[in-house]
């Protein structure tokens, strides 16, 4: 399970750690099954919010 680390600060600039774009604001993911923090654009994060909420699939 994945989520937004609140306890660090979102960071500026950088390569989004999902889908490599270079992006002006990127913010901290907490993946607990890897015990890493990622780094994704917000268009990466509403995809991972996405997938945590269907992820039985959208017919299942």
């Amino acid at each position: 399970m994945m989520s937004v680390s609140s306890d660090i600060d979102a960071t500026t600039a950088g390569c989004c750690a999902d889908c490599g774009q270079l992006v002006m604001r990127r913010t901290p993911l907490c993946d607990e099954q890897a015990k890493m923090v990622r780094e994704v654009c917000i268009r990466c994060l509403v995809f991972v919010y996405q997938r945590r909420q269907f992820e039985s699939g959208c017919c299942g």
